[in-house]
């Protein structure tokens, strides 16, 4: 709908763009932080039961989405085995939500059915956006758990299985996500 002369009164400015990158980095910040404080809702207001089930219903929709646009637009990188199971973790874990940050996420292919996925010194951005109440008490690793599996699931297919095997919430400064394919 067009302005009217009324509605614009005042001296116009205007004001720089962000750079792409950036602009980008807000936006994954932003969506990872209205998943964050939804999360942190459920938990201290409904309770542990009521957010494992949230999770569980919400994450596979939005998480699993995200994989599969991803695997159908780079079919190429993200193929139906070990290697394009890590990597298409590695891209959603880094470079969707991390905001970039590669140097700490790092992918081990360790058979043909089986892979690990490792963030390394804390780089996690999910972690980073708990309120200090929530570090240590909310299962992190259940909810990244559950949104690795439904990437891979929806991406590449119901016979791999993705498992957080080492986490912060679970004593461990690093995180560890295994994944399998059944064969």
């Amino acid at each position: 709908m067009p302005a009217h002369d009324h509605d614009l009164q005042g001296e116009p400015l205007d004001w720089k763009a962000l750079d792409p990158q950036e602009r980008y980095r807000r936006c994954a910040w932003e969506g990872l932080l209205i998943i964050q404080r939804t999360d942190e809702h459920v938990w201290t207001h409904q309770g542990p039961e009521a957010w494992e089930k949230f999770s569980d219903e919400t994450r596979p929709g939005w998480a699993g989405p995200i994989g599969r646009k991803l695997a159908k637009d780079h079919p190429e990188e993200f193929t139906g085995n070990i290697d394009g199971a890590l990597k298409l973790m590695a891209v959603y874990g880094a470079e969707v939500w991390g905001s970039g940050y590669r140097d700490v996420t790092h992918i081990r292919k360790i058979s043909d059915s089986e892979g690990r996925l490792t963030i390394t010194d804390h780089g996690c951005p999910q972690w980073r956006a708990f309120s200090e109440e929530m570090r240590g008490e909310f299962p992190c690793n259940k909810a990244c758990g559950r949104e690795m599996d439904s990437v891979v699931k929806a991406g590449l297919g119901e016979d791999f299985e993705v498992v957080t095997t080492e986490g912060r919430p679970m004593g461990h400064d690093n995180c560890v996500w295994r994944v399998c394919k059944k064969v």
